[in-house]
């Protein structure tokens, strides 16, 4: 319980339905808005603040309402602060460390201060692999050529496909290919900043990817790209992979292919578009297992697949 009041700090007050918040150090009105499950202009009002930033340690706010799922967000996501290690912040909640590091993707044990840590475990767990892609052998192919030309070695496919040295390769016959999953922007550079807290409280659900304005974005995995043109995400896409993993970008300069896409495939440009605007050039690049709406941290994949 200790652990849980340094955390929230959450105490009702004597009028029913209200209640009040303790700030803690390394607050700010909209990480304590998110957490309230409020916003940032409902507790300006309630406290009658003159600045938005005028807070610290030990003031109380009050947060107008006392409800049930105020204190069920606390229960669920952990703002990191300076000092806060890992097997510190999993025993305070009362979860393991390894639940922590599967449902925020964290690397080498390290948190990030200022980051929102998830701390129940995905539906799904995101664990980027190889899947299969196929090619029909035409007249005068053989296994090396095909291979080459996949991007592969010939052992990889023999193994794969359960070929013999001494088999004949059969004009049209299916071989599967295998395909790891791809940097979305070979030519990019990022840091692993999914789960920042945002100034108006919002939690940054993916990485930003950047690189020169006109790079090619291209498909992590094969599987079916919709396109589509918002105010806020610019020019985006949605691409349900058939790992069973929904990919999200947007900020594009322009579009590529659509429809039924393979992994490696050109699928747009790096730029700006949207409310990215005056910004460098980048891809803010989400991952969705299970299809779900909650999201998972990509860095460690796009760690091992962008070299």
């Amino acid at each position: 319980m200790a652990g849980r009041a340094r955390l929230i700090a959450l105490v009702l007050t004597g009028v029913a339905g209200s209640a009040s918040y303790v700030v803690q150090p390394g607050d700010t009105l909209a990480v304590i808005a998110s957490r309230l499950d409020t916003s940032v202009e409902r507790l300006v009002a309630d406290n009658h603040l003159h600045r938005r930033d005028l807070i610290h340690p030990g003031q109380v706010l009050q947060t107008g309402t006392g409800n049930g799922p105020q204190a069920a967000r606390s229960e669920t996501t952990h703002v990191v602060r300076l000092g806060e290690t890992l097997s510190g912040v999993a025993a305070a909640h009362g979860v393991e460390p390894h639940t922590l590091v599967h449902a925020n993707g964290i690397v080498n044990g390290r948190l990030i201060v200022g980051t929102r840590l998830q701390l129940t475990p995905l539906p799904v767990r995101f664990e980027p692999t190889a899947f299969g892609q196929t090619h029909v052998v035409a007249a005068g192919e053989s296994i090396l050529s095909i291979a080459t030309a996949h991007g592969t070695t010939a052992s990889e496919m023999t193994a794969l496909n359960h070929i013999h040295d001494s088999e004949p390769l059969e004009v049209g016959r299916t071989l599967t290919i295998a395909v790891g999953w791809q940097c979305p922007v070979p030519a990019g550079t990022f840091s692993n900043d999914w789960g920042w807290v945002k100034q108006d409280g919002r939690t940054h659900e993916g990485v930003d990817i950047f690189a020169s304005r006109g790079a090619s974005i291209v498909a992590p995995v094969a599987g079916h790209l919709h396109q589509e043109q918002g105010a806020i995400g610019g020019l985006q896409f949605t691409l349900w992979g058939n790992d069973g993993v929904r990919y999200f970008g947007s900020h594009l300069d322009s579009f590529g292919a659509a429809g039924d896409v393979t992994a490696g495939e050109i699928i747009g440009t790096i730029g700006t578009s949207g409310n990215a605007a005056g910004t460098s050039p980048h891809l803010h690049f989400e991952v969705h297992p299970g299809n779900g709406d909650r999201s998972a941290n990509p860095y460690p994949a796009l760690l091992n697949s962008c070299r």
